[in-house]
């Protein structure tokens, strides 16, 4: 995503890591990593159904999965603040190239974390409603659970390209801290004949 050149100057797109980056530059291969993940885990139940994790557990085991990402999601939009304060408030010629030409880069992959996060915690309320407490033959509760299995996978990617950009932030924020720091001061002030008469008078 960023690369600082020799020279000090940040680089946007650089082919350092092609995968890496064509994944930051990408939103929608979260969306099919997800689903890969998602359909390999439905082929395995389908040969060993032992493998079905949340099928196999108690509805209440179930319900408190759901509970607990519904809270645990929410922290996605929390971190994401953390960062664009960061981006907001580092100083100096990096932070402010990254601003100028990765901005929009990066508002879409924060609004797509934000979502990310919203969706599923959305989703594991509606698994909360949809998914009785006991056991029942109903189609709905399996789809819900497949859904919210889906939802989590996206959150995790989601907290994967966080990750990846919160430090990309940081490191801009820290490079542009230090050259602030190694700016030369000025010429220190010297006092005037006439002030260092009257004070030896």
């Amino acid at each position: 995503m960023v690369r600082v050149d020799e020279g000090g100057e940040p680089k946007l797109h650089e082919k350092v890591d092609p995968v890496r980056d064509y994944w930051l530059n990408n939103l929608w291969t979260d969306l099919a990593i997800a689903a890969t993940l998602v359909g390999a885990h439905l082929v395995l139940v389908a040969q060993l159904p032992v493998l079905d994790v949340l099928g196999n557990s108690a509805p209440a085991d179930r319900r408190a999965a759901y509970s607990s990402v519904a809270v645990v999601v929410s922290l996605l939009g929390s971190f994401s603040a953390v960062a664009i304060g960061q981006l907001s408030a580092a100083k100096g010629a990096r932070a402010d190239s990254l601003r100028d030409q990765g901005g929009t880069t990066l508002a879409k992959n924060w609004r797509s974390i934000f979502l990310a996060g919203l969706g599923t915690a959305g989703i594991s309320i509606l698994a909360l409603l949809v998914d009785p407490s006991r056991h029942t033959l109903s189609w709905w509760p399996v789809v819900i659970r497949w859904v919210f299995e889906f939802a989590l996978l996206v959150a995790v990617v989601k907290f994967f390209r966080l990750s990846v950009l919160f430090y990309e932030v940081l490191a801009i924020a820290t490079l542009s801290a230090k050259e602030g720091d190694d700016k030369p001061l000025g010429p220190a002030v010297t006092a005037s004949k006439r002030w260092k008469d009257k004070k030896a008078s």
